[in-house]
């Protein structure tokens, strides 16, 4: 049977399923938790290194390589995170990943040079890569697939909302403390992720390591899962990988925007980029409440949200105008996160689902990687504001080209669903 599967993209059902124990909803939120603490202090470290580098007269290279230290080990490592996932104790590799990278947060705080804390950021994003498959693969071994949209939904909206408070929070510290705050709140965060994972009685691969078959190893006969077996899969993530690749280049921008353009202090900064953050949580609890919207439509309206915050913050006459259009695009960046995540929750053989949140976060850090670059690279050439209006008309080019293809290759499955029931109806009435 081939692994590409004719699933209607609508939000699955959920009411004839049995209901999961309160044990099972418990783990769910303790899973929320560990994801929004560890986001939280994150974007505290990330976004005070990124004021400091600023403050000491960087350019927007050393942004750009701060923000590629994040983003390039998660893409090249999926191959190898993927299989780690889907192999190893999720158990262990929280804990262990997870102490590591408390460790190298607190060396942050004693070497806090441009060059050793851009360093460090490889190792701490690294880390993230092998744990983020496992945080994706979770919800679905926790409470079933029926009630992964519900999961799924907690579990994004949690994570987002403790991203909400950490810009603001951070550019509050840096101004009057350093960066070592900052730092040691992500160390923290850390401390309490693997404390989550001892409490969560959910494992995925319990007891095995690494003399253990890989998963499916014992079905010689199937060809192996490739998310690119998946048409509608695919065109997802090509879609996502662009469009971040566009909204992106804005990461490297909006500090010198804000800063140089506007004038405005280390605490407007933390503020606005703390707006886009607020966006997320609505995003998030959207896609819970679209039930009557199938997938690829609220992607594509995801997607255009992105783009029309871009192209009004590189309009906007003042500092304060862009508030409202970043609450904007983080409500499209929550509900394109949440979708996704269910999208491969509820496809994705269990065996393999580690594998396809490896793809997803390669495919999420390209994206960005490239969006860097080319941020980096537009600041030596052009006024930010120029670059924020660029930005914004690739993502609606990003869209233009491939949106056509989601919506083709779900429509080619929900055809190919209802020529296999009529199929299935014909056998069942010959029988009759």
């Amino acid at each position: 049977m081939s692994h590409e599967m004719a699933i209607d993209t609508r939000t699955p059902a959920t009411t004839e399923a049995p209901p999961p124990s309160r044990r099972a909803w418990r783990e769910v939120y303790i899973l929320a938790g560990m994801r929004g603490l560890s986001f939280a202090g994150d974007i505290a470290a990330e976004t005070a290194i990124a004021l400091q580098l600023q403050s000491q007269g960087a350019g927007s290279y050393a942004v750009m390589a701060l923000l590629l230290a994040a983003t390039v080990p998660p893409v090249l490592l999926s191959p190898l995170t993927g299989r780690f996932a889907d192999r190893f104790d999720s158990r262990n590799l929280i804990v262990v990943v997870g102490s590591l990278q408390a460790l190298i947060c607190v060396a942050m705080t004693i070497w806090t040079s441009p060059v050793v804390l851009i360093t460090l950021s490889v190792l701490l994003s690294s880390g993230l890569a092998f744990t983020h498959p496992v945080f994706g693969a979770l919800p679905s071994a926790i409470v079933g697939k029926e009630n992964v949209p519900r999961a799924s939904s907690i579990s994004q909206t949690t994570a987002m909302a403790g991203m909400v408070a950490a810009p603001g929070i951070a550019g509050l510290l840096i101004g009057r403390f350093g960066v070592s705050i900052p730092l040691l709140i992500d160390a923290l965060s850390f401390a309490a992720v693997v404390a989550g994972g001892l409490l969560i009685k959910t494992r995925l691969h319990k007891g095995r390591g690494a003399n253990a078959p890989a998963a499916g190893a014992d079905e010689p006969a199937k060809a192996p899962y490739k998310v690119t077996s998946d048409r509608f899969l695919t065109a997802v993530l090509i879609l996502s990988g662009a469009v971040m690749a566009a909204a992106s280049i804005i990461n490297v921008l909006i500090v010198f925007y804000v800063r140089e353009t506007f004038g405005s202090s280390e605490e407007t900064f933390g503020l606005i980029m703390s707006a886009w953050m607020l966006g997320l949580i609505p995003g998030g609890m959207l896609v819970r409440r679209a039930k009557n919207l199938r997938y690829e439509t609220v992607l594509i309206g995801t997607f255009v949200c992105i783009a029309v915050a871009i192209l009004g913050t590189g309009l906007a006459p003042g500092v304060w105008w862009i508030v409202p259009f970043y609450i904007l695009g983080g409500i499209g960046n929550g509900a394109q996160a949440t979708v996704t995540h269910i999208l491969l929750n509820v496809r994705v053989p269990d065996t393999h689902r580690g594998r396809a949140f490896a793809a997803l976060g390669a495919v999420s850090n390209t994206g960005p990687a490239i969006g860097y670059v080319v941020g980096g690279a537009a600041m030596s050439i052009a006024a930010p504001r120029y670059g924020f209006l660029a930005a914004g008309v690739f993502c609606l080019l990003a869209l233009a080209l491939f949106s056509g293809r989601v919506l083709k290759s779900a429509d080619a499955e929900r055809a190919d669903a209802d020529r296999a029931d009529a199929g299935t109806d014909r056998k069942a009435e010959a029988l009759r």
